[in-house]
């Protein structure tokens, strides 16, 4: 089957025809109730987990004097393990099945968005690739979302792209997460009309600051407004949803 992944990259929409796609089957029926809570919060893991590690090779990958930089589904998928065992304190394979099967249906999506931009990665003379953590993540959650049933989204108040704002449930969590009494870092889940919906927070870290720091109003290397954060500000969350039975 031809599936086909719309995405943008600052101003210019693409569309990636995915040709019977490559990995595991998608999901044949909805996740199981059980599985919820956990299939939510890792999946989420592992998506910071691959933000953080775009974010870490971001001079990297905008260097205009190097052409093959190295930035291969592989070494991202290695860094991506070892990040996510530094944020949950566990190997995936210490993870149930269900919740390993699905992580690697992640992984497998962030492999194919690094796999697509490897000549725009790889090109000397540019600087600024537009491959930035946002980008991995919102490509990641499109795959994803072209295989499975699960759906993976960016949001935040304060929102560059349309796709990424919230809706009411995801305003609700924010609202939760912004609360000076709700424990940093700590991610929320609940049930609503048959999906199983999660929400990791993401705050600002050292990487962040260059297109969302200050000086606020200052235009960024992508031509956005920077917000003015400063290091540990909430930026944000990853909302994950899926059917369960």
């Amino acid at each position: 089957m031809t599936r086909i992944v719309t995405t943008v990259f600052s101003g210019f929409l693409a569309s990636i025809i995915l040709f019977s796609m490559p990995g595991p089957s998608p999901f044949a029926s909805p996740l199981q109730k059980s599985d919820a809570q956990q299939i939510g919060e890792y999946t989420a893991a592992m998506i910071v987990a691959g933000r953080g590690v775009v974010a870490r090779n971001q001079d990297l990958i905008n260097d205009p004097s190097k052409g093959n930089k190295g930035f291969t589904p592989d070494f991202v998928q290695a860094a991506m393990l070892e990040n996510f065992k530094k944020i949950t304190g566990k190997d995936v394979s210490e993870l149930p099945p269900s919740v390993q099967s699905v992580l690697n249906q992640v992984m497998d999506a962030a492999r194919m968005s690094v796999q697509m931009n490897q000549d725009r990665i790889n090109k000397k003379g540019t600087a600024f690739k537009m491959y930035i953590p946002a980008v991995f993540g919102r490509e990641t959650g499109q795959i994803l979302k072209a295989r499975t049933d699960i759906n993976i989204k960016q949001t935040t108040f304060k929102y560059r792209n349309a796709y990424n704002q919230p809706d009411t449930f995801e305003k609700k969590v924010l609202e939760k997460f912004e609360a000076p009494d709700y424990p940093k870092g700590k991610g929320y889940g609940e049930f609503v009309n048959g999906l199983y919906r999660y929400m990791r927070p993401i705050y600002i870290k050292k990487a962040c600051l260059k297109c969302h720091g200050g000086p606020k109003g200052q235009k960024d290397i992508s031509g956005h407004v920077k917000e003015g954060y400063k290091i540990g500000d909430l930026r944000g969350a990853i909302s994950v949803s899926f059917p369960v039975h």
